[in-house]
């Protein structure tokens, strides 16, 4: 009796291994810079070459005119690229994604720049990018303030005074219970400190916190009545153990 041809059966096609799977890109509705462009391409550039990549908005506090951006994070390295343009979108998949090298020419990276990589501030331009969209925003000035803080000199008051008050009232916003009052003290002394310090490094110290505080100023009062909600990502919180 003939016996049945067997059928042929395919392998399932295996994904390439991926040295980055997710990619965050700024973003604000008035960018003049091309990020959602620059989204877009990825987008498509991945589909075209098959790949499973993701790609995010991420947390962006601007004023959408830098000249640096758009800005792409990636979350598994703890690294931004910088000016990416569209048009670069399959060279980067290619390189980073596929290849696992860096485009050292578009790395956020540079010794002007010594705050942590996993946030772009941008002083300039007025500029604050986060890694991922769910990041605290009042932890991320929070940082930048007691980053900065350590080169103050002390000699005039509003620095001497105002910078430790406005830490301590960060920090309250960060744990919740803080007053309405206290929101109005903390916009009221990052103005004072911008407009009346001896020197150019009040205006510095508070940029970010201004900047926050105009654009996102309802997390500023979420965080008064609940803290930080759960979900939240925090990229500067001590690990537990440490010091």
């Amino acid at each position: 009796m003939p016996t049945r041809p067997r059928a042929v059966t395919r392998a399932p096609a295996t994904q390439p291994r991926l040295w980055v799977s997710r990619y965050t890109v700024c973003t604000h509705p008035g960018c003049r810079a091309g990020c959602r462009e620059l989204a877009s391409a990825l987008k498509q550039q991945a589909r075209r070459l098959e790949l499973e990549v993701a790609v995010e908005p991420t947390l962006t506090v601007c004023r959408s005119r830098c000249r640096q951006g758009p800005y792409v994070g990636m979350p598994q390295l703890g690294l931004f690229y910088a000016g990416v343009q569209p048009e670069e979108a399959a060279e980067l998949l290619n390189e980073t994604s596929l290849q696992g090298r860096m485009l050292f020419h578009r790395l956020y990276v540079t010794p002007r720049v010594v705050t942590d990589s996993r946030l772009v501030w941008d002083k300039e331009d007025e500029v604050l990018v986060l890694m991922e969209a769910d990041c605290c925003l009042v932890e991320a000035v929070t940082y930048l303030l007691d980053f900065h803080a350590a080169v103050s000199c002390g000699k005039c008051f509003p620095c001497r005074l105002g910078v430790p008050r406005l830490h301590a009232l960060l920090h309250r916003f960060m744990a919740g219970g803080a007053t309405e009052s206290e929101l109005a003290e903390l916009e009221t002394l990052a103005e004072l400190l911008a407009r009346d310090t001896y020197c150019d490094f009040g205006p510095k110290i508070t940029a970010p916190l201004r900047l926050a505080l105009e654009q996102g100023r309802a997390v500023f009062q979420r965080h008064r009545e609940d803290g930080c909600p759960p979900g939240e990502v925090h990229l500067f919180r001590p690990q537990e153990g440490g010091s």
